[in-house]
């Protein structure tokens, strides 16, 4: 079932997003925009006034906007091959990103010890956890559009443990949200439409990933189905029962505050 997802259904699921951030990425590069904040500004506005939600769990973090610069990352480097056309402005805006993709390959293909070196000097002598976190994000977008592979994704998580121990309950609390968002996903795509498949899914991604106490409860799966894929009520409630809560409604209320944060 895991395997259902292939880029072009995974992309589908993520069309409004995906056009809005390639309209945010058309007026950057119009306007000619090297300067980071001023990118973000223009994603916020244009998320906005197409009313699409940043990639995201229940919490809205004060530097939201600069974590969904991973979205325009991924469509500027996959979709746009940006870092090879205009490469100074691609790494004035997405040298961030850039490392942490390229800490990503070392901890992926490295020997541990070797890996942890290379690692920390690239990120500057030391990984707290906002930074494992925007690692995987990096990642986990490329997953979520359809332009990374899911394998590689769930061998990082199990490398990064070992390589970054001091980073595990990072890693696990990611495991968590991804699990649910890959879940919800499938909702949006239409892999999952029964209580017994959505178990089924969630209990083989967390077999397939292996990391303890990573399994999502089901209100973080609705909320993420209904915030971030727009999954309908109606079809919520299918697979998880009548009391499935309408969260696009609070959604409404929640960006009206939202909004104003990541301006």
């Amino acid at each position: 079932m895991i395997s259902e997802m292939d880029a072009r259904v995974a992309r589908r699921t993520q069309k409004a997003r995906i056009d809005a951030a390639m309209e945010a990425l058309s007026t950057i590069l119009q306007k000619g925009v090297s300067d980071r904040e001023e990118a973000r500004r223009i994603l916020s506005e244009t998320y906005q006034r197409h009313a699409v939600q940043p990639i995201r769990g229940k919490a809205w973090p004060p530097d939201i906007w600069d974590k969904e610069m991973a979205t325009l990352y991924v469509l500027a480097k996959y979709a746009f091959a940006l870092d090879e056309e205009s490469p100074d402005m691609f790494k004035k805006l997405f040298s961030y990103e850039e490392t942490l993709e390229d800490v990503a390959d070392i901890i992926r293909s490295k020997p541990v010890e070797e890996a942890r070196r290379l690692a920390l000097f690239l990120l500057g002598g030391s990984a707290d956890d906002n930074t494992i976190a925007r690692l995987l994000r990096v990642e986990s977008t490329k997953v979520l559009l359809g332009f990374g592979d899911e394998d590689k994704f769930i061998d990082l998580l199990k490398k990064i443990v070992q390589v970054i121990p001091e980073q595990e309950t990072t890693v696990r609390k990611y495991t968590r949200y991804y699990i649910a968002t890959r879940l919800a996903q499938a909702i949006a795509a239409g892999i999952v439409r029964t209580r017994i498949a959505k178990e089924a899914y969630k209990q083989a991604l967390a077999a397939k990933i292996g990391l303890e106490k990573t399994m999502p409860d089901d209100s973080y799966v609705q909320y993420i189905a209904a915030t971030i894929f727009g999954v309908p009520k109606r079809r919520l409630e299918k697979i998880f029962g009548r009391g499935a809560e309408n969260h696009r409604g609070k959604t409404r209320r929640r960006k009206g505050n939202a909004s104003a944060a990541g301006s």
